[in-house]
């Protein structure tokens, strides 16, 4: 509202205010001089005030007293701030305590009620500003209202229309309930329509008698909904019609389809041919005689045509359930050869068998199956599928027999599998400590293993050479070996243990050697090669003297490794540094050695 209408135009009556109190919390501020927050806000207000005809009037001008009043932090725990309910009376901080007080009071003595030239306003008084409030309205000064009287006739027209729209129904539904639902003529339906529209007119008119422009709008929408009733009802009894021409037709076709439902499938092709053929003129009869009379010739030539269609689709249905019947038996057959087959070569004691045995088993196999399948689809033998599911046959036969094969290689896998774990326990016993005491020659000890290993292959392939076409047969072979390598390898590792212990003496004292002078050796290589020397020097004394070489390297290589202070050693010489170094001494080793 513009600053000019309020000053002159607006009666300010309407908008007598009761006092306003702006409430600020958690709030404080000092101000110069004294000023109180009513002073501070009323200053604020008439600072920011703009004096124009576009600018909306302020609080101080609507309202006729405008106070502020502050109140301080409730409380000064993040517990009590997150959520002041929890906080009781004597958790508030005593300003804001004082200053809420403050506030109760000072809203109990502003209380007033609305008042006019400075005294309380009466009902004549309030009635005159509301009457104020309809003449701004009427003359466009507020926002457009409702005329009561345009809602009332609206409510009128809609109210006629539909009463009338109902009357149509009921009547005319009326007028049809004599016809027992059956579909009447189509001229009939239209004067019937035509009868009651009138009859709805007159009602319509009878009601808004004296509402001349409301007659009118409410005539062209009872106008519009009548024929869209009619229209509907139009198209239901041209479907009803439709329905009382299909029914003689769809009754035919179920007695129809019931006949060819009756007929014994599976057939022979030829003879369902034959019986079909009969079905479909003693349908065309049956329709002739119960709708010949009731429908012109055209129709009942349309209705023959499609009854005609709709049974060739019949026939063509038992057709096919013929053939589907057929191939049933084609496939029972087949599945009954297929299970005469397993029968022949099922292996009731679980144990592999040969591959000759096998190949007799699966011959003998085939023959009986072939002679189960020609049995049993002789009825389907002149059929174009027949030739298919032979082949079929052939084919799940020939699965059948990878079945075999496969089941006997899992059998062979099976005994391949204990015998090699029966020949592992029988090697690893042969070759432990009771039967090869060791430390002993290393020669010696690798002959004896060899030997027993010999033993133990050879009876294998004793046992499974049969069943050597299968992979099974070489993959046990090869996992029979690698154990008893592994096997061979450990007592080997044992020896050398055997063989250290022997010189468990001269290798102490050749640790205590390592330990005086390993500080003069800067690298990784050679801390190593001093380590290896010293400890070679103490086994050339003694009974180890007369050993391989190669055992006492061995030796002396598990000695290094197995021992945790030596390897402290050479692991304190690691680094960038040292590997550098150390690979040309190695070098320098070998043109020393050349």
């Amino acid at each position: 509202m513009s600053k000019a209408k309020w000053m002159d135009d607006f009666n300010h009556d309407l908008l007598s205010f009761p006092p306003l109190i702006w409430v600020v919390q958690d709030f404080v501020q000092q101000t110069d001089d004294g000023e109180t927050s009513q002073e501070w806000l009323h200053r604020l207000m008439t600072t920011h005030t703009r004096d124009n005809d576009d600018y909306d009037i302020s609080l101080l001008s609507i309202f006729k007293h405008v106070d502020c009043h502050t109140l301080f932090l409730p409380a000064t725990t993040k517990h009590l701030l997150s959520d002041l309910s929890r906080a009781k009376e004597e958790d508030l901080t005593l300003d804001y305590r004082r200053e809420r007080d403050s506030l109760i009071q000072k809203l109990r003595v502003g209380l007033v009620p609305k008042e006019k030239n400075e005294r309380p306003i009466t009902g004549p008084e309030l009635a005159g500003l509301l009457q104020i409030l309809v003449d701004a309205a009427n003359d466009g000064s507020l926002s457009q209202i409702p005329s009561r009287w345009a809602v009332f006739s609206q409510q009128l027209e809609d109210t006629a229309t539909e009463d009338c729209l109902a009357f149509y129904e009921a009547e005319l539904n009326a007028q049809l309930q004599r016809y027992a639902g059956e579909p009447v003529n189509a001229e009939l339906l239209q004067g019937l329509h035509e009868a009651v529209k009138e009859k709805a007119e007159k009602l319509l008119e009878h009601l808004l008698l004296g509402l001349k422009d409301t007659m009118v709008t409410a005539a062209e929408a009872l106008s519009r909904e009548i024929f869209t009733k009619y229209h509907f009802l139009h198209e239901m009894n041209e479907k009803r019609i439709k329905l009382k021409l299909t029914e003689s037709q769809h009754r035919v076709e179920l007695e129809t389809e019931e006949t060819l439902g009756s007929l014994p499938l599976a057939m022979r092709s030829s003879e369902l041919q034959v019986l079909l053929s009969r079905v479909v003129e003693d349908a065309v009869v049956k329709l002739t005689s119960v709708v010949g009379q009731l429908i012109a010739d055209d129709m009942l030539q349309t209705q023959i045509k499609l009854l005609q269609s709709s049974v060739r689709k019949l026939r063509d249905s038992i057709t096919l359930k013929n053939s589907k019947a057929l191939e049933e038996v084609m496939s029972a057959a087949a599945s009954n050869a297929v299970e005469k087959f397993k029968q022949g070569t099922y292996n009731k004691e679980h144990q592999p068998r040969s591959q000759s045995m096998i190949e007799r088993l699966i011959s003998n196999g085939r023959a009986d199956a072939v002679k189960v399948y020609v049995e049993e689809s002789e009825l389907a033998e002149e059929e174009a599928s027949y030739e298919a599911y032979t082949a079929l046959l052939m084919h799940r036969i020939e699965e059948e027999e990878k079945l075999v094969h496969k089941q006997n290689e899992e059998l062979v896998k099976r005994v391949a599998k204990s015998k090699v774990e029966d020949l592992l326990e029988r090697f690893r016993a042969k070759t432990d400590s009771s039967h090869l005491p060791l430390p002993r020659n290393d020669s010696d000890l690798v002959s004896r293993m060899s030997e027993e290993a010999e033993k133990c292959e050879q009876s294998y392939v004793e046992m499974l050479g049969d069943f050597s076409i299968y992979q099974t047969y070489t993959d046990h072979l090869k996992q029979l070996k690698t154990g008893m390598l592994a096997t061979c390898q450990r007592r080997k590792q044992e020896n050398v243990e055997a063989y250290t212990h022997e010189v468990e003496v001269p290798l102490k004292m050749a640790k205590q050697v390592i330990y005086i002078s390993a500080g003069k050796y800067s690298t990784e290589f050679s801390v190593y090669q001093f380590m290896r020397d010293v400890c070679l020097i103490n086994l050339n004394e003694g009974k180890p003297e007369q050993w391989p070489a190669s055992l006492k390297h061995d030796i002396i290589k598990h000695f290094i490794q197995s021992d945790d202070e030596l390897q402290k050693i050479i692991q304190s010489r690691q680094g960038l540094w040292s590997t550098v170094v150390g690979f040309f001494q190695w070098l320098v080793s070998l043109f020393r050695r050349a």
